[in-house]
């Protein structure tokens, strides 16, 4: 993505101005030929106007009335496209050849060029870069257009004076307050022609064919009262008179005109000046007469390029606004979403001031005044609601107000259809309806299921009781061949009870209110116990058990009957997946506010995929392996219910040992609380095995 390039008045601050054409930038598309001839002719227009004023120079002067090589010199620079050497060395040139032309010696000659390449370095340096701004536009690049000369013509000033006074012997001060104003008013005249706008603004081009008869009539007056002020026809100098002309000339032509009249003006007055001597040569209390006409050219030249730099940013930031005010009104009137103005005042009715077509065909649906009048009566803040029309479109309506200070209120609103997002806001409700609505049903699914289970629990258990008594009784009636048949039903129906408990003890948990005695349990002598019970069960399997006990006896809340159950389940499931010769090890700790359980083993472990279901109901592992193992797939399944009962946690990883690890936290009991008095509702702990 290519970076966003911010233009007009925020881009160093010179306003929409800096995009208009110059001089500097028609150069740029001139031919070879073109460039060579527009440089050779300022090159020979320099040493001819050189050549004049240092001749027009009056005897021991030493510093010309006028110097406009100076601003020819830094026009060809602003122009030329080649090396800036080259320029360097032509105004050098021109410099030499135009003191040696009026018989000055070839050291004074030498000295002047330099000083000349020098005021051009510094005028250059200060003024900048101007390859495509319009500095004269703005008053920011005026301001610095005069810190550009003051710093060159002080420059020359400082070296002249040091120059004529080692060359010539020429008084310093004297010949520094006649050259700033020479070579200032030079760089002012002649240089802006290069720096102002050419290209005429939209309303200056509907004026154009009018103001061509204007403009010749101002040239015709300026230059006929420019030749009478210094002429020998005043007996004293009316400077002031040619001023209200340079203003007409700064308020109603282009800033090319205006520049191009100044150097008209200033071609004029030092010539007529003096050749014919004029009101300005007899000036009284004046020593030097020149000082006049200098001080007059740098007042005309700053108040004219003054006047026209503010009408120039004037009319170009007019222009900007008006575009940018089309622009907006376009975006406005061809906007999707709708916008109007409206107002309204104390006894009047409801105004449309402003509005684009899409709020133009909603308010001729006769909503407007109901929801947008009542609002503007009684504000209470910024307006927001949703309003659907007939045609079942829905539009969200805003209005901010804007202050108005003759007892108005004046709005701004704004129309967006959101009826796409109103019929995804409701079919998102009728989902969530049918959503709650299914898991309802799926609940009410759970507990028939969990009754039904219950129900036929409680009513295998009896037949089931039947068949273990009629068959030890037959037991002990039968051969031996009949014996091995009645030990088959024998450890059948066990098996068959087992499982019934388990699902009894599975509906008693899953009840919407279970109950069960709860007080202090000893876990490390309930752990012992436990260990000391599979003892036999291990050792048949050559599993080894390794209790492990906290120091200090972890004392749980909850009811031993179910701790019991969890420790049994957890063991006797490692015993049956560790194979032979393998170990088993129970640990019991205190962390914090809970006692930790471990139970590690060596065996065969559980894969990543199957313990995310080792918890469910009937769950059996794919393995092969573990298929082979008895069970129900219901001891975890109620070893996490019991522990969830008693507020605690069940998480099932990795050993060290190599196989599966179960690590159970239960809350401590707190000091005072009694061991708990009843049984836990259920099976003894040894029918609950998996």
């Amino acid at each position: 993505m290519k970076p966003i390039q911010q233009t007009g008045a925020a881009a160093e601050g010179a306003g929409p101005a800096l995009v208009a054409p110059t001089l500097i930038g028609r150069s740029r598309t001139w031919s070879v030929p073109v460039q060579v001839a527009v440089i050779g002719g300022l090159s020979l227009l320099s040493f001819l106007v050189g050549f004049a004023s240092l001749s027009l120079t009056p005897p021991g002067a030493g510093v010309a009335l006028w110097w406009p090589a100076a601003g020819i010199g830094a026009l060809i620079y602003l122009l030329y496209r080649g090396p800036r050497w080259q320029v360097f060395l032509l105004v050098s040139a021109v410099g030499l050849l135009s003191n040696l032309a009026v018989g000055r010696p070839l050291s004074f000659a030498l000295t002047g060029a330099v000083i000349l390449v020098v005021e051009l370095v510094v005028f250059v340096r200060v003024l900048g870069p101007q390859t495509e701004g319009t500095l004269l536009a703005t008053m920011r690049g005026f301001g610095r257009f005069l810190l550009a000369v003051l710093a060159a013509v002080v420059t020359i000033g400082i070296e002249g004076a040091v120059t004529l006074w080692w060359l010539a012997g020429l008084d310093p001060v004297r010949s520094f307050v006649s050259l700033v104003p020479s070579h200032a008013s030079a760089l002012l005249l002649i240089v802006p022609i290069a720096l102002v706008p050419l290209a005429l603004t939209r309303g200056e081009r509907r004026l154009r064919a009018a103001r061509v008869i204007e403009g010749v009539l101002q040239l015709t007056l300026t230059i006929a009262l420019a030749f009478v002020i210094f002429s020998p026809l005043l007996p004293v100098p009316l400077l002031f008179t040619l001023f209200p002309l340079f203003a007409w000339a700064a308020s109603r032509f282009t800033p090319a005109f205006v520049v191009s009249e100044l150097i008209v003006v200033a071609a004029i007055v030092p010539t007529v000046a003096v050749l014919s001597g004029g009101p300005s040569a007899v000036a009284q209390g004046v020593p030097a007469p020149g000082i006049i006409v200098q001080l007059f050219m740098l007042s005309a030249a700053i108040t004219t390029l003054f006047l026209a730099v503010v009408r120039s940013e004037r009319e170009l930031l007019a222009e900007d606004r008006e575009r940018r005010a089309a622009l907006m009104r376009g975006g406005f009137l061809g906007a999707q979403v709708g916008f109007l103005i409206v107002r309204t005042a104390a006894g009047r009715p409801l105004q449309v001031l402003e509005t684009n077509p899409t709020a133009a065909e909603l308010v001729e649906r006769g909503w407007l005044p109901e929801i947008v009048g009542d609002w503007l009566d009684e504000p209470g803040g910024d307006l927001s609601r949703e309003l659907t029309l007939p045609d079942g479109r829905t539009w969200q309506v805003f209005g901010s107000l804007v202050p108005s200070p003759r007892g108005e209120r004046v709005a701004g609103i704004q129309l967006v259809d959101v009826s796409d997002h109103a019929a995804a806001r409701e079919a998102m409700a009728h989902a969530i309806d049918r959503e709650r609505a299914v898991a309802d049903e799926l609940r009410a699914l759970g507990r028939h299921k969990d009754d039904f289970v219950s129900a036929v629990s409680h009513e295998l258990r009896t037949p089931i009781t039947s068949i273990l008594g009629f068959a030890e009784d037959l037991d002990e009636l039968v051969d031996d061949r009949g014996r091995e048949h009645t030990e088959v039903i024998v450890r059948n129906a066990n098996r068959l009870a087992g499982m019934v408990e388990q699902l009894l003890e599975l509906g008693r948990m899953t009840a919407p209110n279970p109950v069960r005695s709860s007080g202090a349990v000893d876990l490390n002598r309930v752990v012992a116990e436990a260990a000391q019970d599979q003892c036999r069960t291990a050792g048949t399997v050559q599993v080894s058990i390794d209790p492990r006990l906290a120091e200090a006896d972890p004392l749980v809340i909850g009811d031993e009957n179910s701790v019991a159950r969890v420790i049994m389940n957890l063991l006797s499931n490692a015993i049956k997946f560790t194979p032979a010769g393998g170990s088993i090890v129970l640990t019991t700790s205190i962390d914090g506010a809970e006692a930790v359980l471990t139970v590690d083993d060596s065996g065969i472990g559980i894969s990543l995929a199957d313990r995310e279901h080792v918890f469910e109901r009937f769950y059996r592992s794919s393995d092969e392996q573990k298929l082979t193992a008895p069970g129900t797939g219901l001891g975890l399944a109620i070893v996490r219910s019991l522990v969830e009962l008693m507020g605690g946690t069940i998480d099932v990883g990795d050993s060290p040992l190599g196989g599966t690890r179960f690590t159970v936290r239960l809350p401590l009991a707190e000091a005072g609380v009694a061991a708990p008095t009843s049984d836990a509702i259920g099976a003894p702990a040894s029918a609950a095995t998996a």
